[in-house]
């Protein structure tokens, strides 16, 4: 449940209020399909009609959320070379089938670098491989990075799918995922688009023990139209998401939260899910989520 003001011509302020127990968390992945928010820590997120952020004169990269010099960058992918797919681990299989209802089947074969983009591909074959509900139809990309820090500036330059049934994300899962699972381990979900209207709100959680906190903003056009760069701000105080440089919720930290540790990025594209629900005949195959860049920061 969440209160939006899309008609005032300036940003507002929601706060997560229905909570929700934890076995909403789903092992695999992505808890949220129900859209349920939660509030046992101090949470809070805006809405904005305004256009997005102007470049920053430190950054050359459009719309980053660095707006003061004391950041230094601990890692990148800027996506030039084929090799750059060696800081990443790839999913293989139907990871988030049975608990998500998710159609597709990982294979790093979908995974491409073309003039220095990545695109994670999603198409209607399934490879003869078998999925949960039986013969796999589609076949996408989950990736997860080598690299892993707790605390920091996280944000990439991204430019989502459109269409019904694809499931695009830019999230965080705590390093310790394989020892105690979760809702344990926490998970960050900067960017996620379930493709269903409006498909200009943007989707941004946090997943806890404690619950689940949701964040929605949107932009002036929907979310595929072009590139936009997701980010969050992570300190011991709190975390706050970020669209192309503008500020649209925030989570204040609480006893017990997770978020306290390193944790990995990961790339996705699902496909079908109890979420969005299952591809129609007007979704486009093969469809693309196109990366530009993505860079990791600690205070310097």
């Amino acid at each position: 449940m969440r209160s939006n003001a899309r008609s005032n011509p300036w940003p507002g302020v929601l706060v997560g209020v229905l909570l929700v127990a934890s076995t909403a968390f789903l092992a695999s992945r992505i808890a949220h399909a129900s859209g349920s928010t939660i509030s046992n820590g101090q949470a809070s997120a805006s809405t904005s009609s305004q256009a997005a952020g102007t470049p920053n004169p430190r950054s050359s990269s459009p719309a980053s959320a660095i707006t003061t010099a004391d950041w230094k960058l601990s890692w990148q992918d800027d996506f030039n070379t084929t090799a750059a797919l060696n800081k990443w681990s790839f999913d293989v299989g139907n990871v988030g089938g049975p608990a998500l209802r998710q159609l597709q089947w990982y294979d790093r074969g979908n995974a491409t670098i073309t003039g220095g983009k990545l695109a994670i591909i999603a198409t209607a074959n399934g490879g003869g491989h078998q999925c949960w509900n039986g013969p796999c139809h589609y076949t996408s990309v989950r990736m997860q990075s080598h690299f892993g820090q707790a605390y920091g500036l996280f944000e990439a330059r991204i430019k989502l799918p459109a269409g019904s049934g694809l499931w695009p994300a830019f999230w965080l899962q705590g390093d310790n995922y394989d020892q105690v699972g979760l809702p344990k381990a926490g998970e960050l979900d900067i960017a996620e688009e379930p493709n269903k209207p409006p498909l200009n709100e943007l989707h941004g959680f946090s997943h806890a023990p404690q619950g689940i906190h949701k964040f929605i903003t949107d932009l002036p056009q929907p979310l595929s139209a072009g590139y936009h760069v997701y980010a969050i701000e992570w300190t011991r105080s709190g975390i706050t998401w970020l669209v192309d440089g503008k500020a649209y919720g925030h989570l204040d930290s609480y006893p017990g939260w997770p978020f306290n540790h390193p944790f990995n990025i990961i790339l996705n594209l699902a496909v079908g899910g109890n979420w969005p629900g299952s591809p129609t005949s007007s979704t486009h195959f093969p469809a693309s989520m196109d990366v530009d860049w993505v860079r990791v920061y600690r205070k310097a």
